[in-house]
């Protein structure tokens, strides 16, 4: 399996927008922030694909009560960001499935397109 890639970009972006998970990890510099989220990608919790975009994963890392969720599109981790068990079931029905359905979710997009 090859890994999404992990940009400096995407370290800088968390960083700035996504601080929240990073200091309740204590997570300390950008290479301790990469390791990390590479841990995520190689051995997540669970994994989603996206009910619309074909091209879109969420690799989900429970983190105490909360999951972090690291978001990739096409091979490139873009965003990563901590969800409550309340949205974890609201986006769980609404806008994921469980990588056994994809299969059959790509087929649908591939036909519609």
């Amino acid at each position: 399996m090859v890994l999404p890639r992990i940009s400096k970009s995407f370290i800088e972006h968390i960083l700035k927008r996504h601080k929240d998970w990073i200091e309740m990890l204590k997570l300390k510099s950008m290479v301790e922030i990469e390791n990390y989220v590479r841990e995520v990608l190689e051995t997540p919790d669970e994994v989603y694909r996206d009910r619309v975009r074909v091209d879109v994963e969420y690799y989900l890392k429970k983190v105490d009560k909360y999951y972090l969720c690291v978001v990739v599109v096409a091979d490139e981790a873009v965003t990563a960001y901590l969800i409550s068990q309340e949205k974890y079931y609201k986006y769980r029905v609404r806008r994921w499935l469980v990588k056994s359905d994809c299969l059959w979710a790509y087929l649908l997009y591939s036909i519609s397109t």
